[in-house]
């Protein structure tokens, strides 16, 4: 690790070594008919043992802008996985290549995004997170986090457009236990004291969005606590935001079978707007 750590971090040579070990499982006859967004075994492995080193080892080690930016690359890369994924049954490593470079880039990019705060907002990290933000860091995170289906508390509630397995047919599943809960992680250390970020949170509509993810989530263990974080990152220091909040009011509710086989149902107070729990009759 402290190899590797040496190699690819400090002395930014993630690029050469990560291009190197593409393909390096699989045989010549079918590396050209493989496509760009296919990665080996080995890449896959380099990039989990690099996400290990940042999350053990992150008031140590510093990341350059070019590091971030590659590992922003793949990210970038990786997500078409998502098109035929599956719902994930475990947390990384998920034991497929594809979803495991996914998963281990998020994870980097997101204790990438998380050092300034360790370290006191130092310039130099704030360019790196700078950098990503100005490549669309925060436009691809919520693209992602609007295309997966609701967590399941909120899927139970929605009775329609579910096929067999659970899943609605027009979300993507999460293809690892985690994966959007390091996606809001993300997001929320990307926001951290950034008024452009927080703000950009707004003009893309994501307010409500980062909202939703305050709950809790059988497939993203401590998604409420890092949803909380995000929301409360949005809001820090930013009027503008803090004011879309409380306007926001409660539209209706949702049928939830666990208050239901409680004997009791959610209403909307029509006078007040909040919610009421109250016995079925």
């Amino acid at each position: 690790k402290l190899l590797l750590s040496r190699i690819c971090l400090e002395e930014s040579q993630l690029p050469v070594l990560f291009s190197k070990l593409q393909f390096a499982d699989v045989p010549k006859v079918e590396v050209a008919e493989s496509k760009d967004d296919h990665f080996s075994f080995e890449q896959a492995f380099l990039l989990r043992i690099l996400s290990e080193i940042l999350n053990e080892r992150h008031k140590d080690v510093t990341v350059s802008k070019d590091v971030a930016l590659f590992v922003f690359g793949i990210f970038k890369n990786s997500i078409g996985v998502l098109e035929h994924a599956t719902r994930g049954k475990s947390g990384l490593p998920s034991g497929f290549v594809g979803v495991d470079v996914l998963g281990y880039s998020l994870t980097i990019l997101r204790d990438i995004c998380a050092q300034d705060g360790v370290r006191g907002n130092t310039e130099d990290s704030n360019d790196v997170v700078d950098a990503l933000l100005s490549y669309g860091l925060i436009e691809l995170l919520l693209y992602l986090l609007e295309a997966l289906e609701p967590p399941a508390i909120i899927r139970k509630g929605l009775k329609q457009c579910e096929n067999q397995d659970g899943a609605s047919c027009s979300f993507k599943p999460c293809p690892y236990k985690g994966f959007r809960r390091d996606i809001v992680a993300l997001i929320g250390n990307c926001v951290y004291r950034r008024k452009h970020a927080q703000d950009e949170i707004r003009h893309r509509n994501g307010i409500l969005l980062l909202l939703q993810q305050c709950v809790t989530d059988e497939d993203n263990p401590f998604l409420r606590e890092w949803g909380i974080w995000s929301v409360r990152n949005m809001l820090e220091g930013n009027d503008e935001n803090q004011k879309v909040v409380a306007e926001l009011e409660i539209q209706g509710s949702a049928d939830v079978p666990e208050i239901t086989s409680l004997g009791l149902r959610v209403e909307v107070d029509q006078r007040t707007r909040r919610a009421k729990l109250v016995n079925i009759p």
